[in-house]
């Protein structure tokens, strides 16, 4: 499969999931591929890059800080790009990442063209757009909460 397909059925994938509800602290089922019934933003990149057989870290920092994949600068991003957040909460662990750099990541997306992004929200009270899997442009993420830390091309 292409690079093209992959990103075409990462995407298809992704939108498959829309409107599945926000569950913190989801884990995929080990190695039976079944859809689980709810994602939080780390576990949902997890289960669409696993579904086009790219194995990811389970959490949001650990997918940015991963070897996987290569850091992209935004005015080079992409479809199938997984934008990372600061966001409003999350975990902090800046010792996996290069010396020097701290790095806070709350929060994860997938990019899917056009300015639009595709993620497991729980958020709400900022927009009530933000719950759930949801698909939408993203300049309505509150700034600075949402501000992109990093980018990264895994595919």
């Amino acid at each position: 499969m292409s690079r093209e397909e992959k990103i075409k059925k990462l995407i298809e994938i992704a939108q498959s999931c829309l409107g599945m509800p926000y569950k913190y602290g989801a884990y995929l089922k080990e190695n039976n591929g079944e859809k689980p019934a709810g994602f939080d933003c780390s576990s949902f990149v997890q289960y669409i890059f696993k579904q086009v057989g790219v194995d990811m870290p389970r959490s949001s920092i650990e997918q940015a800080a991963s070897l996987l994949g290569i850091e992209v600068s935004p005015d080079k991003i992409e479809p199938g790009d997984v934008l990372f957040f600061e966001s409003t909460q999350g975990h902090y662990w800046h010792a996996i990442f290069p010396p020097g750099k701290k790095v806070y990541i709350g929060h994860n997306v997938i990019y899917v063209g056009n300015g639009n992004i595709i993620h497991a929200a729980d958020n709400a009270v900022l927009n009530p757009i933000l719950q759930g899997v949801v698909e939408h442009n993203m300049n309505i993420l509150p700034k600075p909460a949402y501000d992109i830390v990093i980018i990264k091309r895994f595919i």
